[in-house]
């Protein structure tokens, strides 16, 4: 393939190899990138974590993810599909700086346009890292495409806050496309909203912008499909739909390692739900997943959540193939 510029190996390769010839691994699914191949999906990582407002090591959650992939196969028992109808490759992780986060956000933008253009037919899945990438990867969609750009956004916090106050952090994303005009606010959709999370003042600011905010009682109460359809139903108008799971969505009883930890947080199976529905849903266009802190798991117990999040998103890309 030829280079992308702020693109490198990935930390974590696999040597290949097949061990039985009657299952097929993610290690072995998952390739390197070939010249003038045509791909389904791939996979970048995005190994940031110095723009966290609270200490995390999220930055090694990209390498702990690859690490997993022997550990997992590609079929989906309840839907009785295996993902190698698809083919997909790991596209490496993109360069850090080792100081300048401005200089981090850059490239990754930079990296999600020329993927986006490079490679218009292939799904970008974007493993963080932090919350603070999830900005720069729809700056860079934008100006890849030029289309009006909807985000369905599961986490705890709505991450509008000021952007003068700080500079721009995992706490800050959904403001910087609204306030540097990527995204209109009636074109966000957050869910998993928790208590004691946030702020009256970020939340009239919210509010005032036009973001539809579900919390995560209200998740519970109503359920996660009528949630998720609801918010499908509201981004119709736009041209493609972003998603951005920040995996402090989920009860603190499921997710150790997360940094922002919390009580009354959605569940996996809410999660892996959502992510099958909107994985079959052709007006998404590109995904990521953020904050998961394997320095502070416990038997990878997170970042296995945070697979099996992928997994149930790409078996929706399945279902999207086999229609």
């Amino acid at each position: 393939m030829k280079p992308i510029e702020h693109l490198h190996p990935a930390a974590w390769q696999f040597a290949g190899g097949k061990s039985d010839p009657y299952v097929t691994t993610l290690a072995e699914w998952i390739e390197k990138p070939q010249d003038d191949a045509l791909y389904d999906l791939c996979v970048l990582g995005v190994p940031l974590s110095k723009s966290s407002i609270s200490f995390s090591g999220a930055h090694l959650h990209p390498m702990t993810f690859r690490k997993l992939w022997p550990n997992f196969t590609t079929y989906h028992w309840d839907l009785d599909l295996d993902f190698t109808m698809l083919r997909a490759a790991d596209f490496g992780d993109v360069a850090m700086h080792v100081t300048d986060i401005a200089t981090c956000h850059r490239n990754i933008e930079q990296t999600m346009q020329e993927v986006s253009t490079r490679f218009s037919q292939t799904f970008p899945i974007t493993i963080g890292g932090d919350h603070s990438i999830t900005a720069p990867l729809i700056k860079g969609r934008k100006a890849a495409t030029g289309k009006r750009i909807g985000i369905i956004q599961f986490d705890a916090h709505l991450d509008v806050r000021d952007l003068d106050y700080g500079g721009p952090s995992n706490g800050t994303p959904i403001r910087n496309l609204v306030e540097s005009g990527t995204v209109q606010g009636e074109d966000i959709v957050t869910i998993g909203i928790r208590n004691f999370a946030n702020s009256r003042l970020y939340r009239n600011y919210a509010e005032a912008k036009g973001i539809h905010v579900i919390s995560s009682k209200q998740v519970h109460t109503r359920g996660i499909d009528s949630v998720v359809t609801e918010a499908m139903k509201r981004l119709e108008p736009c041209d493609e739909v972003y998603v951005t799971f920040d995996i402090d969505a989920l009860d603190q009883s499921f997710v150790p390692g997360v940094p922002a930890i919390g009580p009354q947080g959605l569940t996996p199976d809410q999660l892996f739900s959502s992510a099958v529905t909107l994985g079959a849903w052709s007006k998404v266009s590109a995904m990521d997943m953020v904050c998961v802190d394997p320095s502070v798991d416990f038997r990878d117990v997170s970042t296995r959540i945070s697979l099996h999040l992928f997994l149930h998103f790409v078996s929706g890309l399945c279902q999207q193939k086999q229609l």
